[in-house]
């Protein structure tokens, strides 16, 4: 396995919007990591059971300062979950793997700011708009939602509606063939093709060798020139 420990980063980035601490493994606290691992510890036995009854839930609570209705949450999460520390982290949502359920209000907030914010000529990143729905919600006392459901709810908008609202609608035509063929890529880096696959082995933390996850291989290849 992979001997690498993910520390809380930054990255600098010119935006019009006040800077907001983004969410996610890659920018994890410590002290939220080591809250995750000691809920591992705990939880994790009570997960393999078949059933948890009151008194180990509350021996569970004690030990964790939590009540008996969380800890019976985190065991939910626990056996919802991929087996990773990860999924024990403080504030992480309990919908289930794989599900990206959203509060309708908080989908509203996404809806609004992409329409105001990300489709336009200013054409912000990823990250920044993720800052931007951050604060949003903060304001109004909703759950924040993880930076790769954003990047869903933009990948799943047409993408000639983003190109014409963020670069014109020039650009938005050239993605458009003639006759049903794809337009003819005439230099490097015109047009570039970009694939993810997950890679096979664990990225562990340094210390206890607890399992974080499985990281991404990102490709990007040259039409052109490939």
């Amino acid at each position: 396995m992979l001997n690498t420990r993910v520390h809380q980063s930054e990255v600098s980035m010119a935006t019009d919007t006040p800077r907001i601490p983004e969410q996610g493994v890659a920018t994890l606290p410590d002290e939220a990591w080591e809250r995750a691992r000691r809920r591992a510890e705990i939880i994790s036995p009570l997960a393999q059971s078949e059933t948890v009854g009151h008194e180990a839930a509350d021996m569970a609570a004690q030990a964790l300062g939590l009540s008996r209705r969380q800890v019976y949450v985190l065991i939910r999460r626990a056996r919802q979950g991929s087996g990773l520390v990860t999924d024990l982290v403080p504030g992480q949502s309990g919908g289930g793997k794989g599900k990206g359920r959203l509060p309708e209000p908080v989908e509203r907030v996404i809806h609004e700011l992409l329409q105001k914010r990300f489709l336009t000529k200013q054409k912000r990143s990823l990250a920044a708009f993720h800052r931007e729905v951050t604060q949003v919600c903060k304001a109004q006392k909703l759950r924040v939602p993880a930076r790769n459901t954003v990047a869903l709810r933009i990948a799943s908008l047409d993408p000639r509606k983003v190109i014409r609202r963020r670069e014109g609608q020039d650009a938005a035509r050239d993605l458009q063939g003639v006759g049903g063929e794809p337009p003819a890529v005439t230099a490097p880096l015109e047009q570039v093709q970009i694939d993810h696959t997950v890679i096979d082995l664990i990225v562990v933390d340094d210390r206890d060798r607890q399992p974080i996850g499985r990281p991404y291989l990102t490709l990007a290849i040259d039409v052109f020139t490939r």
